[in-house]
């Protein structure tokens, strides 16, 4: 049966997204980190149906200091943030919509380059603090979408012993990081998606060479296919399955043993 979030504060003081299993504590815990659209109606479902399976499923508010993030549909921030850095490009998306939406889009472009994204990080490792510190939490994970993807990865380097991190279609962290990271994790990759799929090769050399655990997957398909999108389903099911029996090998076993 799904369990139902709520928006709360994780560790009392951290606004976020959290849903809790229906299972007596003490439970595994999952840091689901949100895409660039912020925590929308599909984080929200995704977060519901990991407590479901039994993880303390707790999604930290990265935009919550950003009063500009809310004058901004999510649908409008996705489009901005896919258009591309070439102006041709980006004029040649804007014309597939209506000029009212060709204004809202500009304006989500806008707030999307004036953001302050250095600082994300440190809410993604405030979750992990306040969870690593919460009685009822025997081993934490970390799933990210997008720029979360790319969280979940700066997280591993800043040392956090995560028992699993699952990167969606996330930038790799810097290869000079590399050394810092104890977590295992593991990819998920649309074919299409160069810019961030064609670095993955060399972050994998890197994680090989250091002797950390780093398996990845690349799917026919385009950015963004397993969070929401309907146009690949296949892809989406298989990258999402293939994710939750790499938590549930690394974090269940942990969370059992510490019980």
């Amino acid at each position: 049966m799904a369990q139902k979030g709520e928006w709360t504060r994780i560790g009392g003081d951290l606004p976020g997204f959290v849903a809790v299993p229906a299972s007596p504590p003490p439970w595994p815990a999952l840091i689901v980190v949100h895409a660039i659209m912020g925590i929308d109606t599909h984080i929200e479902a995704l977060c519901a149906q990991f407590a479901a399976e039994g993880y303390y499923a707790a999604c930290p508010d990265i935009y919550a200091p950003d009063p500009g993030f809310k004058q901004h549909a999510h649908a409008d921030i996705e489009i901005a943030a896919h258009m591309g850095a070439d102006a041709a490009e980006q004029k040649e998306k804007l014309a597939q919509y209506p000029p009212e939406q060709q204004a809202r889009i500009v304006k989500a472009r806008e707030w999307i380059n004036a953001r302050q994204g250095h600082t994300y990080i440190d809410t993604v490792r405030g979750a992990y603090d306040r969870l690593s510190h919460q009685r009822d939490i025997r081993a934490i994970g970390a799933i990210g979408f997008c720029m979360g993807g790319r969280l979940v990865g700066e997280l591993a380097t800043t040392g956090a012993a995560l028992a699993a991190g699952v990167i969606h279609y996330g930038g790799p962290p810097k290869l000079d990081l590399v050394p810092k990271i104890v977590a295992p994790l593991a990819g998920h990759y649309a074919a299409t998606d160069t810019p961030i799929t064609g670095r993955i090769p060399a972050f994998a050399a890197a994680m090989k060479a250091a002797g950390k655990e780093f398996s990845y997957y690349v799917y026919e398909a385009d950015h963004g296919f397993s969070l929401g999108n309907t146009r690949f389903p296949e892809q989406a099911k298989l990258a999402m399955a293939r994710s939750r029996e790499f938590l549930a090998e690394r974090l269940r076993p942990l969370a059992a043993a510490a019980e």
